[in-house]
């Protein structure tokens, strides 16, 4: 499966999903992420701590990739998700629209903060919570993050039913 990354000066945040599945009686289905953090193509997390950094996407949610693309189209201020166990996702243009709509410049900034508070250091990941301090910033412009966006989608449907 393809990894999914962007990032500036060196610094690449990688999200690709790992599973779906649908839950009895749902339309839509849920995903798992597998989130990570390289710099210059070096992992900062060693293997063993990245398999523990997941985000569950739950069917009343929409795909990653559909929430970006939304924060992208409108350019508002204030969006997130949480996705579980307890990854909170919020994304917005580096400085505030205001009132002028209309068409974004492809080199609008956008920044996405990524804040991990899953207990990444227990035994078992799905453990008690506890707050990691782990804050994950990176910016990108509009065009980056769409192009991101649009081949996380093709990641997002491209499972095996």
């Amino acid at each position: 499966m393809a990894h999914i990354r962007n990032g500036k000066k060196g610094l690449e945040l990688d999200i690709a999903p790992i599973s779906r599945w649908f839950n009895e009686g749902e339309q839509e289905p849920c995903l798992e992420y597998e989130i990570g953090l390289y710099y210059n193509d070096i992992p900062l997390f060693s293997d063993e701590f990245a398999e523990k950094i997941v985000a569950l996407k739950e069917a009343q949610d929409p795909h990653l990739s559909t929430f970006i693309l939304n924060v992208l189209a409108n350019a508002e201020a204030d969006n997130w998700i949480m996705l579980e166990p307890k990854v909170s996702i919020f994304m917005a243009p580096r400085t505030a629209m205001g009132c002028c709509r209309g068409e974004l410049p492809s080199q609008t900034p956008f920044f996405m903060e990524v804040k991990i508070d899953q207990n990444i250091l227990a035994d078992k990941p799905y453990t008690e919570y506890s707050d990691t301090g782990l804050c994950l910033r990176l910016e990108a412009t509009r065009e980056a993050w769409g192009d991101f966006a649009r081949k996380l989608e093709v990641e997002e449907t491209d499972f095996e039913d």
